[in-house]
This record gives C-alpha cells, structure tokens and sequence, in this order.
C-alpha cells in the first residue's frame, strides 16, 4: 500500500451528517428480532416516533414500537407510572409474547429509577401467563446503535442466566432431534438475507441454528396471512432463546459483538466461537472450515461452486477495480466486511469511516485504508481535497449530495436505505453475497452511476 499523504483527522465541534444513530433505535431493531413481540420506548414520543419513521424507511415493514409519552408532570417527577400503565396497555390490547423496553436519554438524566421500576413490572406481569419483557439501558450520550443492539442482546442473556439458575426455565426443545443445536449471534449490518442465507448455510450441515436475533424472517418483507399485526409476524420465538444454555456452542459474528464473546462464554458455559465477519474468500473459507469440523461433515457440492463462482467474479471485475480508489463511510461491520471483499480483489482503499473504533477494530480493520477513523459523512468534504481522487463513494442514502458533488456514483449500503426498493433482499455475505458485492460495486465503476 501506497504511504498515506493525508492529514489526520482533526476534532469536529459538531457533527453535520452522522453515521451514528442511538443506542435506542439498535436495541429496539434487536428487540424486532424476536416474534410476537413489540418495543416500548420509556420517554417522549418525539424518541418513539424518530425511530419508528426511521426503520419503516429502511425496511418498508410495519415497525411495532409504542412509547410511554411521558409528558412534563413525568419528566420532572418520574416516569414510573407511565411506563408500568404503557406495559399492562400493551398487555391487555395486544396480547404479545414478548415486550422489549429500552430507555432513551429523557429517561435517563431524570434520576428516575428504571431499574427498580423493571423489577416490580416483572413481578406484576408475572400475572399474564405467556408475557415476557426485557429491558435495557440505551441513552442518546452514551454509544452508538451497535452498543444499543449489542447491550439488548446481553441483557437479554443476563436475565434468562438468572432464571436458568433459579430453575425457572424448564427445556421445551421440539428442534434437537439428533442435530446440533447452535447459538448464533449476528450483527444488525445483516440484510434480511443474509440472516435467511446463513439459516440456509446451518441447514446444509446438519445443524439447528437459533439465531438472536432473527431479523431473516422478521423484516424480512412478506405479507403475513393474519393481516395487519401490532407485533413482530416473524423472528426467533422467545422459547428457543431461553433453550439456548441447553445447546452445543455460541457463535458470535460481527466486530461489534466481539464484546459479547466472554459475557456469552461465561453466562452459558458454552464453547464459544467468534468471526469478525464471514465476506470474502479467506474470511468464508475459515468459516466453512469451521462448520466442517464442528459435524465431521464435508462442504457441501453447492458452496464448493459458490465458491468458484466467487474466484471467477474477482477475476471479472478485478480489471475495472484496477487502479479504482474507493470511499466508505459506514458502521463498523459493515465496513469490515466489504473491506475484506476489496482487499482481495486489490481495490484502493482510500477513506474508512465509521461509527466507532476501538482497539479490536483498528487492528483488523485500520491498515486496510489509507485514512480511517470514526466521523460523520460530512468528513468526506474536507478529506477529498487531498486524497487524489475517489472514483466510487460506499455508504447510506444519507451521502447522496456528497456523491453528486465529486462526480462520483453512489454504491448504497448500511442504514438507512430510503431512496431503494429492496436492499434487504441483497446479500453480502459468505461466497455468494461476496460475489454479489463485486459485481454490484464493479457495474458501479463501469457505469459511472
């Protein structure tokens, strides 16, 4: 790689157009992966609304997220009543298996305590047979949409260790068979697809995969043949969550889950295995390396193609990459894996940018690009000057003028997509989905647009 002649980036008093969105709206997507249930956001319903607007957006689906409305009399006084009113409502209107509350930053800088609310609506609800509720912490200040995801996912887990070891859940496992059973965590980067395509992937070798949470057959875009419902009409049902310290091992994909890996180790006693992400040749041949020896099994004839298919689209598109530089201003895991598929294919990585960086990312990620760090798309302005030219733009629909105003076309990716139909029907993962990304990103390059 070429030595960088860019300036570092400097700090910014403000941020023009983020990448980051809140800790909330990642929990409350998290929340979406689970079925028969519904998000209740425990502040004003300006928080609720942004968030449900945001995600109907993205994924053009029915988005069950209510709120507590906490007016003025709440926010100074406390909440508590509001939200215990908001959960029995819930309760008694649309009767969902599972109700997951997140706090937002009103919530939090009130000096309310949620906790010891959350407590008392357990007990409460423990008069509604079939209810489950699970609650985290999300504030607007503290992180970024991935830790929201992230921190739903392990307070989930810490709650169902604590019943696990009060003997309060009993195996009600129909999947096992003979099989194996396995915990699959993944990042919210997935497209609907790629949770459906990974499923297919488990499947294949014999194995049951729970995966939480399940935005595969959640939003995945379907008609549901109830009609209309005020719940989630697909995901991970709830009783195959709390199966999850009965079944063979964890899986932890995403850089932005590496947190989760020793949580998950010690709260399930399970083997527990961890990939930063599964997209290109190297980091797809690992994982299926990984499954063979996990079942004894051989891969099977349809990836061994897939992958061949793969070599000879690196192959095709490698000549309009040549010479190519490419910037991304995305989240985390999504940069990560689409770095990996133009890594290989020798594709200049001029500008990284993304929602965090910590040490686990910047040594898998940084030495991939030129410049990288954590900023707002509005950072693509400034860095352009110096860079020498970029010939292709990666990131949200949010960097459309940025796009336009260098020339440059604009490969959409990331959240949200609103300006497209069916972006959660693409697939970027594994053989296939890596294939599908040089040829998408290639035809980009040729076409200019």
């Amino acid at each position: 790689m070429k030595p960088s002649n860019l300036k570092p980036l400097g700090l910014k008093p403000l941020e023009i157009n983020p990448l980051k969105a809140s800790p909330h709206l990642g929990a409350a997507l998290f929340y979406l992966g689970i079925k028969n249930a519904v998000v209740l956001m425990h502040g004003s319903q300006g928080c609720a609304s942004f968030d449900k607007v945001t995600l109907t957006k993205h994924f053009r689906e029915n988005i069950p997220i209510m709120t507590t409305a906490l007016d003025e009399s709440g926010a100074i006084l406390g909440g508590s009543e509001f939200l215990k009113s908001g959960v029995k409502n819930i309760i008694e209107k649309i009767k969902p298996e599972f109700i997951g509350i997140t706090s937002t930053g009103l919530t939090e800088v009130n000096g309310e305590d949620i906790g010891s609310s959350i407590k008392e609506l357990k007990q409460e609800v423990g008069q509604f047979p079939g209810v489950n509720l699970g609650y985290v912490s999300a504030p607007d200040y503290a992180g970024v949409m991935e830790d929201g995801y992230k921190n739903a996912m392990l307070s989930l887990i810490k709650d169902l260790a604590e019943k696990m070891r009060k003997n309060l859940i009993v195996l009600k496992d129909k999947n096992r068979g003979t099989n194996l059973k396995v915990n699959v965590f993944c990042p919210f980067s997935f497209t609907s697809m790629d949770f459906l395509e990974l499923r297919e992937v488990f499947e294949y070798f014999g194995i049951f995969p729970v995966m939480i949470p399940d935005l595969g057959t959640s939003l995945d875009g379907h008609l549901d043949k109830n009609g209309y419902l005020q719940t989630t009409s697909g995901g991970v049902e709830f009783n195959d969550i709390e199966s999850i310290f009965f079944n063979d091992c964890n899986i932890v994909i995403g850089c932005s889950l590496f947190g989760l890996v020793e949580p998950l180790k010690n709260l399930t006693g399970l083997k527990t295995y961890y990939f930063s992400n599964i997209s290109g040749l190297k980091n797809t041949d690992a994982f299926f390396d990984f499954l063979s020896k996990l079942t004894f099994a051989p891969v099977p004839e349809k990836y061994k193609r897939q992958r061949n298919q793969l070599m000879d689209a690196y192959l095709d598109s490698h000549f309009y990459f040549l010479g190519k530089n490419i910037a991304m201003a995305l989240g985390i895991d999504l940069l990560d894996e689409f770095s990996a598929v133009f890594n290989e294919i020798d594709c200049g990585l001029k500008i990284g940018i993304t929602t965090k960086t910590d040490q686990n990312i910047k040594k898998n990620i940084k030495n991939m690009f030129e410049i990288f760090d954590e900023g707002d798309i509005d950072l693509l302005d400034e860095l352009t000057f110096d860079t020498g030219g970029i010939d292709l733009l990666i990131s949200n629909s949010n960097a459309k003028y940025y796009a336009e105003k260098l020339g440059i076309p604009l490969f959409k990716a990331g959240f949200p997509i609103i300006d497209e139909l069916g972006h959660n029907f693409k697939h970027f993962i594994l053989y296939k989905g890596s294939a599908n990304l040089a040829y998408e990103a290639g035809n980009k390059l040729i076409n200019g647009v």
